[in-house]
Formats: C-alpha cells, structure tokens, sequence
C-alpha cells in the first residue's frame, strides 16, 4: 500500500506541476471565460500548495514511521508551516503598504525590501504545502499470521 502512495503522489505531483508549467497556455484556451484575476491568481498559487503538499506526502511516506494510527501532526504543519502561511497573507500588498507607511514613513529601501522579501509567492506557497504534506502521517501496519490465527480462535471460543 505504502509503494502505490508513493508511487500515486508522485504521478500526482508531476501532472499537477505539468498543469502549473503550462498554466499561461491552459488560460489561452478558456480566454473567453468571466473569470476574474484575482482568482486566477488564488488558483495558480494554490496549485503549487497541491503541488508541494503531494512532494511533502511522498517524504513522509518515504520515512517509515512506527506510529499504530493515522493521523495529523498539527505540532509540526503549525510551528514549521506558520511563518509561510503569514507571508502568503501579507504578500498581497495592502497590509503590508499600510505597516510601510505608518511605522517607516514610506521609506524607499525598507519599502523594497519587504516588497522583493514578500513578493516571493511561490516560495511561501510552495513552502506551506510541503509543511502541510509533510505533517501527515499515515499508519501501515501488516498483521502477521499469528495474530490471524489468534484473532481467528478468539471468534471460535466467542462462538461455542
């Protein structure tokens, strides 16, 4: 089961990344559709969370982890998943120009450096969805035959 994840996520990585390398030529076809920028922006951005939430998926399949039952890790996706997450919100411009404004009096250096520091959506993005994909831990457990049998003779006794 483990090899058909790792071999599934990685098929899914790589045509959702084929879908992001040709998102301009995928826009071109449906130029006639109502859509407006904002949220095309929203999904290529989320695209690349898929993309690296599947790369941080076939990590944590790779890494054999003894744990009896699936589940989420939250302590990880939030303390290594935060800071990106933030700098994704504050990477739209409007809070952050207004903090530039009000704390720096629109200095020209600190204003370009935390435009070129937040600019970098593909970095937060990516970053977040591997946090994400990485915080998943998935349980594979194969009962051997002695616990069968057991578990065959409990029903046995239960039945008589």
């Amino acid at each position: 089961m483990r090899i058909f994840l790792i071999f599934f996520s990685f098929v899914n990585t790589f045509l959702y990344f084929l879908v992001y390398a040709y998102y301009e030529n995928i826009l071109a076809v449906f130029g006639g559709a109502n859509i407006t920028s904002g949220f095309l922006g929203f999904l290529k951005i989320f695209m690349l969370v898929i993309v690296s939430f599947l790369i941080g998926l076939i990590v944590s399949l790779l890494i054999k982890f003894k744990i009896e039952k699936s589940f989420f890790d939250w302590r990880i996706a939030l303390i290594v998943g935060i800071f990106p997450f933030i700098f994704l919100i504050l990477s739209q411009g409007t809070i952050t120009n207004y903090f530039v404004v009000e704390v720096f009096n629109s200095n020209r250096q600190v204003s370009e450096l935390i435009f070129y520091f937040f600019s970098r959506q593909i970095v937060w993005a990516m970053w977040l969805g591997f946090a994400i994909g990485a915080s998943v831990r998935i349980a594979f457990k194969k009962k051997i035959k002695h616990e069968k049998s057991q578990e065959l003779e409990k029903l046995d006794q239960f039945s008589a």
